[in-house]
This record gives C-alpha cells, structure tokens and sequence, in this order.
C-alpha cells in the first residue's frame, strides 16, 4: 500500500458516502502492518460522524483511545467536533471535561467547537461562559469565536446582548464574517428598528 492509496482511502472513499470501502480499506492497512497516523484516523471518525454514525464513530474513538495511550488535542478536536454536529452536546461536553484529567489543553479549535455546539443549541449563556473560561485558561478567541457568539445570539434574536460582541469584535479588529452579516442583514429587513440598538454599525457605514 503505498502513499497514492493512502490518499485515495483518505480523500475519496469517505468523500463519495462509501464508509463500508473506507472501513475495509482501514482494516487492510491494519493486517499489512501499517500504523495510520492522525490524519487517516480522523479521516474515518469524520466518515463516521458526517453520515450520522455517531455509534460507530464513538466505537472506533474507544479503540484508539486505547490504543493511542496519549494523544494530542487535534484527534479530539475530531470528536467533539462530531458529537456537536450531530447535536450529542451532552458527549462532546464529557469529553472536553475529560482533557484536563488528560494533559491536554484545549486550544482555540476546541473552544470553537464547544461555543458553536452550545449556540446551536440555544444555550447562549453557556455559550458566554464558555467564552470566558476560554479567555480564564489563557485560550484568546479569535475572529471565528466572535462570529459563532454573534450567528447565535442573531438566531435567537437577542440583539441587544449581541451589542456586547460587536463592541469587543471591534476592540480586537475582528469582524463579521458573510455568514454572520447574512443573518444580520435578515434581522434587520423582517425589523428595521434593530438598526438603533446597533450604533457601531451607523458609524462604520457613514465612514
């Protein structure tokens, strides 16, 4: 098996929904003696999770775990990932309790991750505590965090709390992404008034 197949197993099998191929191409490399690395790894988790089987997926994290003795953050940045995406807030929270108890910290990914999980979930508050734990624990957000705060809070039409997040996006020279500036322009077509409880963005337009 050479390199062209690994990336073959790893960029189309999984690509094109044929998770049986990509399993059994998995297995061969195993009986050939070849030891997958983090990529091939989370290749097949996020196979699993993207079709919704977070059984299998959360089987296969198990073995690995396991097997791998100490990982890094990324292959379970993977998981928590996928458990959010599939709306198993409750399992990627455990998970992300447990990398302390591990040694491992969670960078701004992670943290990412837990925020987007936790608006998709309409638990805003969580999600604002989330921030500032990740702030406490040395972890400085990034434009990607503001942008999943402020896509929640729109959401969930909480606009006035959403002033907040615009006022420290702009402390931090972050701004909206297409995403976030799409659901803001919704908000305020189906309620023009919304525009007064957002003064910043009369100042940046009249610029």
């Amino acid at each position: 098996m050479n390199r062209i197949s690994l990336r073959y197993a790893r960029n189309g099998l999984f690509e094109v929904g044929r998770i049986g191929s990509g399993k059994k191409f998995f297995d061969e490399m195993l009986s050939t003696g070849l030891v997958p690395d983090l990529c091939i790894h989370g290749t097949l988790l996020n196979g699993y999770f993207k079709y919704g089987l977070v059984d299998e997926a959360m089987s296969l994290f198990n073995e690995l775990e396991r097997k791998r003795g100490k990982s890094d953050i990324e292959f379970y940045n993977v998981v928590i990932n996928g458990l959010c995406k599939n709306r198993k807030l409750d399992k990627a929270h455990a998970i992300f309790e447990k990398l302390s108890f591990i040694g491992l910290l969670p960078n701004v990914r992670t943290y990412n991750t837990m925020i987007n999980g936790l608006c998709l979930e309409g638990l805003l508050d969580e999600a604002k505590d989330m921030l500032r734990k990740m702030e406490n624990d040395g972890c400085l957000p990034n434009g990607i965090t503001y942008n999943v705060i402020a896509q929640g809070f729109l959401r969930c039409n909480r606009i006035s709390e959403m002033t907040t997040f615009m006022k420290e996006m702009a402390g931090r020279k972050f701004s909206f992404d297409a995403t976030t500036t799409a659901l803001l322009v919704n908000v305020i077509r189906e309620n023009p008034s919304v525009l007064d409880m957002i003064p910043e963005l009369h100042l940046k337009n009249n610029k």
